[in-house]
């Protein structure tokens, strides 16, 4: 047929066919590139969807408050009203130079970390789903992490809530990034428990106050908390306004929106400045909570490299630039260990 057509129809069939065949390429490649700015628009309006998290298959059961519920034993009822904030809390204890262990003092968790304030007459069934999420990078400073342990979960559990503790450590010899790890406890934690917010907290801060606030109450849903305004290291007095560092706590929806921490700080310093800089490009407020209670101890410990402090200030000076490209969307990493021990959940990380 094609064949018997004059020359110009046969010209404008050909035209037709070719224009058809682009059409289907050109669809082809609109559906394709609609999938990547859904993708690219889903992260620039801060949806968890945005947020790739990895190896989900392999979890099993990912734990709740009621869950936990079901797994530990009910406070008696002769000893709840003695569960109260007492207020202050002076450190009697000694840095010794041996590992020491937890001080257990207080009523035994859930396998891996998870707690909640069960009463004889609690229902698991109708008590909330989420909690609060620990979260503490350690690295050669397990016996500073045994010590604020011991200090750390008894406020937990006077203020009555439902936590689990996560432990995340670099494997090998190399410059610390803390903040990967950080967000590579946050991937790991979202996938084992249900919780609201998360506090990262440094290994080596004795809380002094168990009235400082652990909880997602309304407050911490709505601006980013710093707990550790008063450290023994600073004097007890703030270094400038907008430090965040050393124990924070943010909501999981706040710390979505901003991707996290960045994952280019090797070595000390930078990581908490760049996250104060991605609240203020993202509109959220941070609160400092007052100093006669957010107070803390800092254990002395090995000192840390140093980030090059020039290569910082340039990193932090274009914080949110990076915001949507460099954080727990981009983190890389193998988990080498994992354990659930009795107080927390450790992981030991390879990076990438």
């Amino acid at each position: 047929m094609f064949s018997k057509m004059k020359s110009p129809l046969r010209i404008y069939y050909a035209i037709l066919k070719a224009f058809g065949l682009t059409l289907c390429i050109i669809f082809i490649l609109q559906i394709y590139f609609m999938r990547t700015t859904v993708k690219y628009v889903i992260l620039r309006n801060h949806t968890e969807e945005a947020i790739i998290v990895p190896n989900m298959a392999h979890i099993d059961c990912k734990r709740t408050c009621r869950t936990i519920c079901k797994n530990i034993d009910s406070i008696p009822s002769s000893k709840v009203s003695a569960l109260k904030p007492i207020g202050k809390m002076p450190f009697n204890g000694e840095f010794n130079k041996e590992v020491n262990p937890i001080n257990d003092t207080f009523y035994s968790h859930d396998l891996g970390g998870g707690w909640m304030f069960k009463e004889e007459t609690t229902n698991c069934s109708s008590v909330p789903q989420s909690g609060t999420a620990i979260i503490i990078v350690c690295r050669d400073r397990w016996i500073q992490l045994n010590i604020t342990l011991s200090a750390l979960i008894p406020v937990l559990q006077r203020q009555h809530l439902c936590y689990q503790i996560f432990v995340i450590e670099q494997q090998g010899t190399g410059i610390l990034n803390k903040a990967q790890l950080m967000n590579i406890g946050f991937i790991e934690a979202r996938k084992r428990f249900d919780f609201d917010c998360v506090i990262f907290h440094d290994a080596d801060l004795i809380p002094l106050d168990d009235r400082i606030p652990h909880g997602c109450d309304e407050e911490t849903m709505e601006s980013v908390v710093h707990l550790s305004v008063g450290v023994s290291s600073w004097n007890y007095v703030l270094p400038y306004k907008s430090l965040i560092g050393g124990v924070l706590k943010i909501s999981t929806s706040h710390f979505i929106q901003v991707n996290g921490y960045s994952n280019v700080y090797w070595g000390w310093g930078g990581e908490d400045d760049d996250l104060e800089r991605r609240l203020k490009a993202s509109n959220i407020m941070y609160k400092h909570i007052k100093n006669s209670i957010g107070r803390y101890l800092a254990q002395p410990h090995p000192k840390q490299v140093r980030g090059n402090a020039y290569i910082i200030d340039n990193l932090i000076k274009y914080a949110a630039s990076r915001m949507f490209t460099d954080g727990l969307n981009s983190v890389k990493y193998k988990i080498s260990t994992y354990f659930e021990k009795q107080h927390y959940t450790h992981f030991s990380i390879a990076l990438k």
